[in-house]
């Protein structure tokens, strides 16, 4: 049975308390699979999604990351995270399917602010190099429980929302979708790629819209999370759309139930491989 390859560097894990950090290596760990270590971004791959102002200010530990600190070890780790998300991408583009960014922490992070724990959006960091290779739109799938504004604001300051989609909460992901089994899911991925004809898909598989997340703004038991998965992924499987997903959200402290959800994401996208 194929595996999804995932993407992924201990470098990646800052010297930072906050659990949606922490369980990236106990994620890892839960794979039992090796994982392919990417290479760090540079300050000229942030400005693709930044302000080169805010990008210097925050590299330069002159202005505060999105963790409310000024951190060369945060910094050390955003580089890693962002590309390991881009690198998942690259690798999707070339060889179809899917694969997978071991990377959270992107959809608050906007063009030159931050908040919520993201300091660099590395979705559109990824979109704009997809573009760059040649696709012609790129869909994101936002399904952390909270609004992705960080992205919409990216978007709208580089002049790009008919290249790149953003679907986030309150945009049909949200609460309306509470109850959908895989095929529902699958029908609502189908018609956005449809409507959008991408040439890539970004998931973001939050762990934060199960319905007991501690922050509250979930709607789905962990089978309908499996369910969201599935279907998903199964409509870019038929439409052969390449598609990358990375992790997103999730809080519960201890945090396994957290990384129980993303390795039933991983489970869900090697079945999608395994029928392809």
């Amino acid at each position: 049975m194929p595996l999804t390859p995932i993407f992924y560097s201990p470098r990646q894990v800052a010297d930072h308390a906050f659990i949606s950090i922490q369980k990236l290596p106990a994620f890892v760990a839960g794979s039992k699979r090796l994982t392919i270590e990417p290479t760090p971004f540079t300050e000229a791959d942030f400005t693709l999604a930044h302000d080169a102002g805010y990008v210097e200010d925050v590299l330069g530990l002159k202005v505060n990351n999105g963790f409310g600190t000024r951190s060369a070890s945060i910094n050390l780790a955003l580089a890693y995270s962002n590309a390991s998300l881009w690198a998942a991408a690259k690798h999707a583009l070339a060889f179809g399917g899917l694969a997978c960014s071991a990377s959270q922490g992107f959809h608050h992070a906007s063009y030159e602010s931050n908040f919520g724990y993201c300091t660099f959006n590395g979705l559109v960091i990824a979109a704009r190099k997809a573009l760059e290779h040649g696709v012609g739109q790129v869909l994101i799938i936002d399904g952390d429980a909270h609004y992705g504004d960080g992205t919409d604001s990216c978007i709208n300051a580089l002049h790009l929302a008919d290249q790149i989609i953003n679907i986030t909460r309150d945009q049909g992901i949200g609460k309306s979708q509470v109850g959908l089994d895989a095929a529902g899911w699958g029908k609502f991925t189908d018609e956005l790629i449809q409507r959008h004809r991408p040439g890539l898909v970004i998931y973001q598989a939050g762990a934060d819209a199960w319905i007991d997340d501690p922050y509250g703004c979930g709607y789905l038991t962990f089978e309908e999370l499996g369910f969201r998965d599935r279907g998903i992924f199964d409509a870019c499987r038929k439409r052969k759309i390449p598609a990358v997903w990375n992790l997103a959200g999730g809080y519960t402290n201890p945090m396994e139930m957290t990384v129980a959800i993303h390795l039933q994401t991983l489970t869900r996208s090697d079945e999608a491989l395994h029928v392809s």
